[in-house]
C-alpha cells in the first residue's frame, strides 16, 4: 500500500505561503490589470522618442500626457495591492495562528488523515473534496472546499516518501475525482 507519512511545523512563513497560495488569482488578475494600465504610457514613451529622433520639435507636455502619467501610477498602486493586503492581513491575523503547532499528516490511497498536537484531535479529509494544490519551494498548500479548510504541508518534512512523489499522487487523486 502506497502512502505517506509528513510532520508539519506550522511557522511564520508557512503562513504567509497559505495567504499567498489562496490570493493568488487576486494576485493574477491586480498584474495583468497594471501592465493594461501601464502600455498606454509605455506606448506615449516611444511616441516622444520616435517624434525626438526624426524631427527637431520640442513638444511640451498636453493634459493627455497627464493622463498617461495618472494611469501609470495607477498601474504601480494597483500592482502593488495584493501584496500590501496580504501584509496587513497577516500582520491583523497573527496573534490567531498557534505558531507553535505541529501536524502529523498520513496520506492514505482513500483519504488523510491529520493529526494536530494544538488540540490533539484527529481529522479525515478525503480527496474528493481536495479543491486545489499549489507549491512553492517549501511548501505544499491543498484547500478543501466543502470544509473551508487550508492545509499547510512543509516539502522537508515527509519521514515516509518525499514532496515530489506526494504531489504527483495528490495530482493524480485530483485527477480522478474529477
Amino acid at each position: 500500500m502506497e502512502y505517506y507519512e509528513n510532520t508539519t511545523r506550522i511557522t511564520e512563513d508557512g503562513y504567509v505561503a497559505i495567504v499567498r497560495m489562496k490570493r493568488l488569482n487576486q494576485r493574477i488578475v491586480c498584474l495583468v490589470i497594471s501592465l493594461l494600465l501601464a502600455i498606454p504610457f509605455l506606448l506615449r514613451c516611444v511616441y516622444f522618442l520616435i517624434l525626438r529622433l526624426t524631427t527637431d520639435q520640442i513638444r511640451i507636455l498636453s493634459i493627455m500626457d497627464g493622463i498617461f502619467v495618472l494611469l501609470l501610477l495607477a498601474a504601480i498602486w494597483l500592482g502593488t495591492l495584493p501584496n500590501r493586503q496580504i501584509k496587513n492581513y497577516i500582520q491583523r491575523t497573527r496573534h490567531k495562528m498557534d505558531l507553535q503547532a505541529v501536524n502529523q499528516y498520513i496520506f492514505f490511497p482513500e483519504s488523510i488523515t491529520m493529526m494536530t498536537t494544538s488540540s490533539l484531535e484527529k481529522f479525515q479529509l478525503f480527496y474528493d473534496d481536495l479543491t486545489w494544490m499549489r507549491c512553492d519551494k517549501n511548501w505544499m498548500v491543498l484547500y478543501f472546499e466543502k470544509q473551508n479548510f487550508t492545509m499547510l504541508v512543509d516539502k522537508r518534512g515527509f519521514t515516509k516518501g518525499n514532496a515530489d512523489n506526494c504531489r504527483s499522487f495528490l495530482q493524480e487523486k485530483m485527477g480522478k475525482m474529477r
